[in-house]
Parts: C-alpha cells; sequence; structure tokens
C-alpha cells in the first residue's frame, strides 16, 4: 500500500533529474540509486500481497 505511493514519488523524482542537467557520473549514479530503490520497493510490494492477501497468510492457511 504506502510502498505504492514511494514508487509514485521515486518515479516523479526520475523524471525530474532528467531535468537537472546533471552529466557524467553525477547522472549515472543518481538514476542508479534511484532505479535500484525503485526496484526494491517495486519487488517488495509486489511480495507483500499475494491474491488480495498477505503473502505470511497465504501461506499459513
Amino acid at each position: 500500500m504506502w510502498q505504492d505511493w514511494i514508487n509514485g514519488v521515486l518515479g516523479v523524482a526520475v523524471i525530474v533529474v532528467a531535468f537537472l542537467g546533471l552529466t557524467g557520473n553525477a547522472l549515472v549514479w543518481t538514476l542508479g540509486v534511484l532505479g535500484a530503490v525503485i526496484a526494491i520497493v517495486g519487488f517488495w510490494g509486489a511480495g507483500v500481497y499475494v491474491n488480495g492477501s498477505s503473502a505470511a497468510t497465504s501461506m499459513t492457511s
């Protein structure tokens, strides 16, 4: 749930970074870190809910 909001905010951050005028190493590191964070939060959010219920609940039933 809240991971979706963080994912959206980080997506907007990537769009903003595109217009900051960063070049070279600064651009690579900024986009690399933001991309990694978005991927981690996305996979975490995908693992939390399976078929509308939490993954932990579905594993114990």
